[in-house]
C-alpha cells in the first residue's frame, strides 16, 4: 500500500453542530471534560489537525457558556435561534453563510472529538481524486463521522424541509457517494448517556494507541487475509507479558497496554522491504508515534548490558523466541537464516550479530528475574 500523501485542503470547511439540548445526556455536553480541554475544543482539534482551516460552529442552547470558549479558537460562530426544531436546522443555519465559501465541508457533530487527523486526510485524499457528492468514513461496515459533503449538495439541503433529516436529502445521492474504510474507531462514537462519556474517557486516555479493534483493523489494511501474521502477534504478546510478569518481581514496571499493542503490530509492515522501518512509518502516519518506534526497533534493537529491559527490550526477546505461532529456543529461531546465509558473509554477520543481542538479553532478562535461560 502506498503511503499518502499530505492532500490540500484549500477550499474545504469544516461544520460542527453544537446547538442542541443534550437532553439524554442530562448535561451539556460540548462543555464536557476531556483531558484539559472540553469535548468541542477537541472537536475543533481533529478538524484543524486534520488539514481543516476554515471551521464554522453553530451554536444555539446555552450558546452565552460557549461564546467565551470558542472566541480564542480561531472560528467562526454561526448562531442558529431555531435550534429548538433540532440538528438540521443548525446545518442548514451553518451552510447558509458556508455555501459560497467551500467547495465542500465537513459535518461534525460536537460530541463526536475523537476524529483521528489520518482519517480527515484520508477522506479528503479521497475526494481529491474522486469529487464524489458524498464521502463516508466507515468503521467496521458502520458509517459515522464527519461525512464530507460537496458543493452539489448544498442547495438540496437549505431548500430541504427537515423532513428525513440530511440522511434522507444525501440518499438522493446514494449511487455516486462513496464509502472510506478507517481504522479509527472514533468515527462512531458520541455522547448521548453517561455510560457513552465513560467510554469516551477511556478512549480520550489511550487515545496514544489503537484499541484491540483498531489493530485488528489497520492489519486488515495493511496486511489483507495474512492470518499467519495476527497469530504470529498474539503469542509474541503471550510470551512479552510472561516476561513482564517475571520481571515484575524483581521491582520493574512497564507500559502493558503499549507492549501488548506493540507485539501485535509489530509486523504490519511484514513483506515490504526494511519491514521494520515500513511499518514505523505507516503507524507514525496514522497519529502513534509511540506505538510507532517500538515497531521500528524490534528487528534490530542496540543493546547495552547495563541497561534495564523496557518495551522495546521485551519485543525484541519475545519475538526472537516465536517462530510462527510456537515458542522456540533462539538456537532453532535463527538456524534457518544461519543456513541460508552461510555464504553470505555480510549478511551472516548481521544475523549472528543479532542473535549475540538476543541472548544478551535473555539472559540479562533471565538474570534479573532468577530464572534458567533457554538456549
Amino acid at each position: 500500500m502506498k503511503e499518502m500523501r499530505q492532500p490540500c485542503s484549500t477550499n474545504i470547511a469544516g461544520l460542527i453542530v453544537a446547538g442542541g439540548y443534550s437532553s439524554r445526556m442530562g448535561t451539556f455536553k460540548p462543555l464536557l471534560p476531556l483531558g484539559n480541554k472540553t469535548v468541542l475544543e477537541m472537536a475543533v482539534n481533529s478538524l484543524r489537525q486534520g488539514g481543516i482551516h476554515d471551521i464554522r460552529v453553530v451554536v444555539g442552547y446555552k450558546s452565552g457558556s460557549l461564546l467565551p470558549l470558542l472566541k480564542d479558537m480561531s472560528v467562526t460562530i454561526i448562531k442558529n435561534e431555531d435550534y429548538a426544531q433540532g440538528m438540521f436546522s443548525s446545518i442548514v443555519t451553518g451552510l447558509a453563510g458556508l455555501a459560497n465559501a467551500c467547495e465542500a465541508f465537513f459535518l461534525l457533530p460536537g460530541d463526536i472529538p475523537l476524529i483521528r487527523p489520518h482519517s480527515i486526510r484520508s477522506l479528503l485524499h479521497v475526494y481529491r481524486k474522486t469529487k464524489a457528492p458524498v464521502i463516508y468514513p466507515v468503521y467496521k461496515g458502520v458509517r459515522g463521522h464527519p461525512p464530507l459533503i460537496a458543493a452539489e449538495c448544498f442547495s438540496p439541503i437549505i431548500e430541504g424541509r427537515g423532513e428525513g433529516g440530511l440522511r434522507e436529502i444525501l440518499y438522493g445521492f446514494e449511487n455516486r457517494c462513496i464509502e472510506v474504510d478507517l481504522p479509527n474507531q472514533g468515527v462512531l462514537v458520541d455522547i448521548d448517556t453517561p455510560e457513552d462519556y465513560q467510554r469516551l474517557q477511556k478512549m480520550f486516555f489511550r487515545r496514544d494507541l489503537p484499541s484491540a479493534e483498531e489493530c485488528l483493523a489497520l492489519l486488515y489494511r495493511y496486511q489483507p487475509g495474512n492470518e499467519k501474521l495476527w497469530r504470529h502477534g498474539q503469542k509474541v504478546a503471550d510470551v512479552a507479558m510472561d516476561l513482564a510478569i517475571a520481571l515484575a518481581k524483581s521491582g520493574l514496571q512497564f507500559d502493558i497496554d503499549l507492549l501488548r499493542t506493540g507485539c501485535l503490530m509489530h509486523d504490519i509492515g511484514k513483506n515490504r522491504p526494511n519491514h521494520a522501518k515500513r511499518g514505523e512509518r505507516w503507524l507514525r502516519c496514522q497519529g502513534y508515534p509511540t506505538l510507532a518506534s517500538l515497531v521500528g526497533t524490534h528487528m534490530e534493537l542496540p543493546f547495552i548490558e547495563e541497561t534495564l529491559p523496557d518495551e522495546k527490550t521485551l519485543l525484541f526477546i519475545a519475538d526472537k523466541l516465536v517462530q510462527e505461532d510456537r515458542i522456540v529456543s533462539l538456537d532453532e529461531r535463527f538456524a534457518p537464516a544461519l543456513r541460508k546465509f552461510s555464504q553470505e558473509p555480510a549478511v551472516l554477520a548481521k544475523v549472528l550479530q543479532k542473535k549475540h543481542t538476543a541472548e544478551a538479553i535473555l539472559q540479562q532478562i533471565c538474570r534479573l528475574a532468577e530464572c534458567v535461560p533457554a538456549r
